[in-house]
């Protein structure tokens, strides 16, 4: 079997996709919705963490600090 020719023939029908302004616009858009709920997530689990940490340590806090 003659790989030069199969490698030649494999990507003839696909075509090349070809970015539009709308696209672009719309992906980073989107991207940035996606980061903004990464952070939104990891704000709450910070929170849920430092209330868990307050609520299991509230007792051996100095009455001084609270």
């Amino acid at each position: 079997m003659d790989l030069g020719s199969t490698r030649g023939r494999y990507n003839i029908r696909v075509t090349s996709p070809e970015p539009t302004k709308n696209s672009s616009s719309s992906q980073a858009h989107h991207r940035h919705a996606v980061y903004a709920s990464e952070t939104t997530g990891l704000l709450l689990i910070a929170l849920v963490l430092l209330v868990l940490t307050v609520i299991r340590y509230w007792h051996e806090i100095h009455w001084s600090l609270r």
